[in-house]
């Protein structure tokens, strides 16, 4: 069974990109919006997304530890 809406939101409207491809280009190395543009497709549309989009690259950050 797959995720629904509340388990994985959709982060990006135009682009369609859930919030788990955005979470697994985050854990394959990504770490700023243009490379998250190029890899997703998230963020070329409207722009609305932006802030959130920010927000889950900055969460994420956060929580891993220091190398």
């Amino acid at each position: 069974m797959s995720p629904g809406p509340a388990e994985d939101p959709l982060i990006c409207l135009c682009g369609r990109v859930l919030e788990s491809v955005v979470l697994a280009a985050k854990a394959s190395g990504i770490r700023d919006i243009a490379s998250l543009r190029r890899a997703t497709g998230a963020n070329t549309g409207c722009g609305d997304c932006l802030t959130d989009l920010e927000e889950i690259l900055d969460e994420e950050t956060a929580a891993e530890p220091a190398t």
